[in-house]
């Protein structure tokens, strides 16, 4: 299994990665959105149906090294900006059989290649908001995306928004501080131990048969996820 994450995260995660046989391809910040954001994968990058859309700001470093393991990585057609809409064109959620999807801020590049049943939602930050847990299920401590995402038919744990540490933010997303490596765990950034919604996280990751990773000692921070090669 092949990663992408911000490189910004390497000295944390490269090892405990290491050691679960996930090869990482570690993404430069992104300069064109807010610097508090820059190494968040799932604002830079989307990958879906053997195809890589890449924002302009990380397109140069990937393209090649991408191209000749056999994907085809095309440019996102949006400029992005520092500021919310402009930094979310590529933030979608897929699970496989969903995909959640703010269809106002998703980058032209990026809408033919959603798959599954698609939930629109009002959150453009959906794929921070929401962590995956197979392809019927997700945790959210978001409102919107909990509500969209049961109507379609979707399980849906939710949390208490909070408790989840995101540099010079009040707190990060869920979806971003966690992520599926090898079908059926699910690795979080760090532990749960200060979350309220703990025992309900794991009881809930037990119900769809997943388990946790716990990546580091420190309590659970925001990554900006983890982009799986397709």
């Amino acid at each position: 299994m092949t990663l992408l994450i911000g490189k910004r995260y390497e000295p944390e995660l490269a090892q405990s990665l290491g050691v679960q046989g996930i090869e990482v391809i570690w993404l430069p910040d992104n300069k064109d959105i807010d610097p508090r954001l820059a190494g968040h994968a799932d604002l830079s990058v989307f990958a879906g149906h053997g195809h890589i859309v890449a924002v302009q700001g990380v397109y140069p470093t990937i393209v090649n090294l991408l191209t000749n393991r056999g994907y085809t990585v095309i440019q996102a057609e949006r400029e992005q900006g520092p500021k919310y809409p402009d930094d979310v064109g590529l933030c979608v959620c897929a699970t496989g059989k969903y995909t959640l999807y703010n269809p106002k801020t998703v980058d032209p590049a990026v809408a033919p290649l959603l798959g599954g049943k698609l939930v629109p939602v009002n959150q453009g930050y959906t794929r921070c908001a929401a962590a995956v847990v197979d392809d019927h299920s997700i945790i959210t401590a978001d409102a919107g995306v909990s509500r969209a995402a049961k109507n379609a038919g979707m399980d849906v744990l939710d949390i208490v928004p909070g408790y989840i540490e995101l540099k010079e933010y009040d707190h990060g997303f869920i979806g971003g501080a966690s992520f599926i490596i090898n079908n059926n765990v699910v690795a979080f950034t760090g532990k749960l131990t200060e979350h309220p919604d703990e025992g309900r996280i794991y009881d809930f990751l037990a119900k769809h048969g997943q388990k946790a990773l716990i990546l580091t000692d420190r309590p659970i921070f925001d990554i900006g996820g983890a982009i799986a090669l397709p």
